[in-house]
């Protein structure tokens, strides 16, 4: 993925911003999501402090911020199936995009369940991982990951 193909998307999802550590979080997290939701966009996470972290996604994030802004305002498509995740993951993450505590939550569900941990070792693991996440809180969006797919109760 080059970074104006990053930026576009990024643009598209409306959450984009990298000046502080917020905006950097919610990169990492949105871009963990939209992988889950199969849109593979080609990078690897690993377990960090705040949950998946990609060390090549936080390089080309800096590049993309520096074009962003001279793209124009475009709907992003994909071919076959993977435009409807796209347009599924959008819908998911509307009112979550500039919440980088809800979306760590979820992307750390996505990226434990893709482990192969079951949901009741998932859950306790998200919910301990932060004094600021609560179980219900794990809860209602494993339920709400798990309506759109990206997690099932079978997991692994």
């Amino acid at each position: 993925m080059n970074h104006y193909e990053l930026a576009a998307i990024l643009k598209d999802v409306g959450n984009f911003r990298m000046d502080d550590f917020a905006g950097r979080l919610t990169l990492q997290k949105t871009v963990r999501l939209l992988q889950a939701f199969g849109v593979n966009l080609g990078y690897r996470f690993t377990w960090y402090l705040h949950g998946p972290y990609c060390r090549a996604l936080a390089k080309d994030g800096h590049a993309a911020c520096r074009v962003v802004d001279d793209l124009p305002d475009t709907s992003i498509t994909f071919e076959g199936p993977i435009q409807k995740r796209y347009e599924q993951f959008k819908e998911f993450i509307e009112d979550k995009k500039n919440d980088p505590v809800l979306l760590e939550v979820c992307a750390s569900i996505c990226h434990l369940a893709a482990a192969e941990l079951d949901k009741d070792a998932i859950l306790k693991f998200t919910e301990a991982k932060k004094p600021h996440f609560d179980r219900d809180q794990c809860v209602s969006m494993w339920n709400e990951l798990e309506r759109y797919g990206v997690v099932n109760i079978g997991t692994p």
